[in-house]
């Protein structure tokens, strides 16, 4: 069976539980905490820096915002280092990288995200489940968000410009 067909079909299987949506929405806000501070770690450009910490900042937003959501389920808030560690391989693959550069990887990894989000969402709609498909929706608008910034950044838009899908999204924006 070729990789293709087998991902179709365990895609297929897939229940897309709610309560597995959020765990995958929490580990990918840790992993995106992970990632985000570390790159602002090593930034030295001012502009770089705040376009880090916007992004940090959603992401540190968004995780809190789904803790409710997560003891509501019975789910634990915990954030074990293995939350931390595919954000930190990924971190390693970037550390070497330009700018323009990291923001490409970024940008190529979102899309798989918002696919996924947006089954989980998808999914909760057709149980009837009103609430957590806004849970889910919340959560493909919030990747969608990124990969607007993402492509304003590789447009080369100007500073603002670029935060805007951020700042938008942050209910405690950061001002630069």
């Amino acid at each position: 069976m070729s990789e293709g067909a087998a991902t179709a079909m365990e895609t297929r299987a897939r229940t897309y539980s709610y309560a597995e949506g959020l765990m995958e929405f929490y580990a990918g806000e840790v992993a995106g905490e992970a990632i985000y501070s570390a790159l602002l770690e090593v930034a030295l450009d001012p502009q770089e820096q705040l376009k880090l910490s916007c992004l940090l900042q959603l992401e540190t937003e968004t995780k809190a915002w789904l803790r409710p959501h997560m003891l509501a389920a019975g789910l634990s808030v915990a954030e074990p280092v293995s939350m931390r560690e595919p954000g930190a391989a990924f971190v390693a693959l970037l550390a070497p990288l330009g700018w323009r550069e990291k923001v490409q990887a970024i940008d190529d990894l979102l899309p798989q995200f918002v696919d996924l989000y947006q089954r989980y969402a998808d999914a909760a709609q057709a149980r009837g489940r009103v609430e957590e498909a806004s849970v889910c929706d919340f959560m493909v608008e919030h990747e969608k968000a990124q990969a607007e910034f993402t492509r304003r950044e590789l447009a080369d838009e100007p500073l603002q410009r670029s935060l805007e899908p951020i700042t938008r999204h942050s209910r405690y924006p950061l001002q630069g």
